[in-house]
């Protein structure tokens, strides 16, 4: 007897349903992908529960004849291809003959269909791959296929599905990719009875984009535009300042294809270099059009990969193309990073400095100031007395810096060009130190403030070395370490005004799944429309702009492949908190607050580097410093 067999039909079609119809996005991009292919430039989607109990997909396309409709969902029937050597000059974005019957082979569904000059439609029934026979009905000129109870008899495949907000948030990002290369077609997306994507169709790319992503994202594009005998592109990229969570904001599209392609994706991001952070990702809608002979669109089930024959002349030509819209559309100082040369220093670390030991203190005659930097803790009345102080301090000081503007050296010209020295001889400086400084261990040796640069930089001495404090580092370091003592949960304040941020729907479904990890951060949100989240909760004196950033960066974390930790979670939110209420670049401190705010940065747990890594404070030797004058 024989053991090898000839499947039947259905059977043959549920098993390439399972590399076709991998989950309800791929379903419904078959089905758009056959709506475009039909002429249509109207096509609406309707879902219910991610897809999985309902899919509709209607349009306005050429229809089909009664004949056709039956054959149409029998595997490997087309209209798009007829001989092997179509296979290299496809043009359409279906060709196999396998979506439709794959589809019909894993759920219940109905095909309707009327071509424009039929007097009435035609319905056919498809049961689990089982095709019923052809009615006659009334219908619009077009094609409409609902989906129902998608993989109801293949219960492994559904089982492996994720949750309905996950697989309503694929098809989202699906259709929103297929409006962006069918400019010219209306699309609408209707999610449980909700619009949730709905363009315009008049052939302008830069109007889906504001459909989609909104005005404010439309703004910040740029348009580029190239072409290289038979490769054209155009599209539009984002400023560097206008970040993503993740790369689903990135569509590729070649040839109305929407594609994922390794090497454009390489080329961007070497375009866009040094212009952005870590984490984070341009948006970018490039499309690609070439001769179809130098590409292979048949190396992927589901056709969403392709292969090209010149790969690395679709690199450079990608490449070049986004760098130089970059590039002339921005000065070169703001697009290049300065290159500075690091003179010779040391970052300080724990073991360079017995921080039980260390003290501050003042210079020798150094007036003793009463305001503290750190003004929340003070009563009003307090800090209005030591602000009249302090003003009066900085009148006294300007009129002595008036005075010592006028000041004449007493020193006369031949004496300065005699061969006698005008310096102190180092034997006398030896004599005149005092023996204790010597007698004393470094570390015991105080640090004294000097004053500051730019109004960013605390110099300070500490025996023969030169400290400099990054003053905001400084304090973000000490505002960490106090917030971090008070509660495992950040507490939230009530927002008086509530706040509405825009969001995609995308990162709108990932927002309300993460609600409660996000709520342990001190932040508390509700939905508040289709793209749309209304901020009722913040941790203390968080801004507007201040949550914009906090919630983006919540996305990035989320998006990313290695999900944080909640103790990681909690610790970038109180690293933010702690920078937001720091001392910032710009403000000016008096010796006592410098003071106090070392002495603070030295009873913290980590005083020489900030909540996010970066250096407080940097050492220069009295040899580090002799070498910059090339001693």
């Amino acid at each position: 007897m024989s053991v090898i067999h000839i499947l039947d039909e259905v059977t043959a079609n549920q098993i390439a349903a399972g590399e076709v119809v991998e989950r309800p996005v791929n379903a419904v991009k078959e089905l758009i992908e056959n709506s475009v292919d039909a002429g249509a430039n109207e096509i609406e989607v309707e879902i219910a529960d991610g897809g999985m109990s309902y899919i509709r997909v209607t349009d306005n396309g050429m229809g089909m004849a009664p004949e056709d409709v039956k054959l149409s969902v029998i595997r490997h029937a087309t209209s798009k291809i007829s001989t092997v050597e179509n296979i290299y000059h496809i043009a359409s974005l279906g060709f196999r003959g396998e979506a439709l019957p794959s589809i019909m082979s894993v759920s219940r569904a109905t095909i309707t269909t009327r071509r424009p000059e039929d007097a009435e439609g035609t319905a056919v029934h498809v049961i689990g791959g089982e095709v019923g026979d052809p009615m006659s009905t009334g219908a619009p000129a077009g094609t409409t296929v609902e989906v129902r109870e998608l993989f109801y008899n293949v219960p492994a495949r559904k089982k492996f599905l994720k949750s309905e907000r996950a697989e309503s948030s694929r098809i989202n990002s699906m259709v929103g990719k297929l409006a962006l290369a069918n400019a010219s077609i209306a699309f609408r997306l209707i999610n449980n009875g909700r619009i949730v994507i709905e363009t315009p169709g008049n052939g302008r790319l830069l109007d889906a984009i504001s459909a989609l992503y909104g005005i404010d994202t439309a703004g910040e594009m740029l348009y580029v535009e190239s072409n290289d005998e038979g490769y054209f592109l155009e599209g539009f990229i984002s400023k560097p300042s206008v970040l993503k969570s993740s790369r689903r904001h990135q569509t590729i599209i070649i040839n109305r294809r929407v594609v994922e392609s390794a090497a454009i994706t390489k080329a961007v991001d070497n375009a866009y270099h040094s212009l952005l952070p870590k984490n984070g990702y341009p948006l970018m809608t490039l499309v690609l059009t070439v001769p179809p002979d130098v590409i292979d669109v048949n190396v992927h089930p589901q056709k969403r990969e392709i292969k090209f024959d010149d790969e690395k002349r679709i690199f450079r030509f990608i490449y070049h193309a986004v760098l130089n819209t970059l590039t002339t559309q921005s000065t070169p100082d703001t697009i290049a990073k300065e290159i500075i040369k690091t003179p010779g220093h040391h970052v300080m670390n724990d073991g360079d400095l017995d921080i039980e030991q260390v003290t501050v203190t003042d210079k020798a005659g150094e007036r003793n100031t009463t305001r503290l930097y750190d003004e929340e803790s003070l009563p009003r009345e307090t800090i209005n007395k030591e602000r009249q102080e302090d003003s009066a301090y900085i009148a006294h000081h300007e009129k002595n810096n008036k005075i010592r503007e006028n000041f004449t050296p007493t020193t006369r010209k031949a004496a300065i060009l005699s061969n006698e020295s005008v310096f102190v001889k180092s034997e006398e400086k030896e004599s005149a130190q005092t023996h204790a400084l010597f007698e004393s261990s470094k570390e015991n040796i105080p640090i004294v403030p000097l004053g500051q640069v730019a109004n960013c930089f605390i110099l300070c001495q500490h025996g023969d070395d030169l400290f400099i404090i990054d003053q905001h580092a400084a304090h973000e370091r000490v505002r960490y370490d106090r917030l971090a003592e008070r509660t495992d949960r950040i507490s939230v304040q009530t927002m008086l005004i509530p706040q509405l941020m825009h969001v995609s729907p995308e990162d709108l479904d990932l927002l309300l799944e993460k609600e409660e990890e996000i709520k342990l951060l001190g932040i508390t949100f509700e939905q508040a429309g289709a793209d749309v989240i209304r901020i009722i909760g913040a941790p203390e004196d968080f801004s507007e702009g201040d949550m914009q950033r906090v919630i983006k960066d919540l996305l990035i974390a989320f998006q990313s492949a290695d999900l944080p930790s909640p103790a990681t979670m909690r610790h970038r939110m109180l690293a933010y908190a702690a920078c937001r209420g720091a001392i910032k670049r710009g403000d000016s401190l008096n010796i006592r607050q410098m003071k106090e705010l070392i002495a603070d940065l030295f009873h913290t747990t980590r005083p020489f580097v900030c909540p996010h890594g970066r250096p407080t404070i940097v050492k220069f030797t009295a040899v580090e410093l002799g070498r910059l004058f090339k001693r």
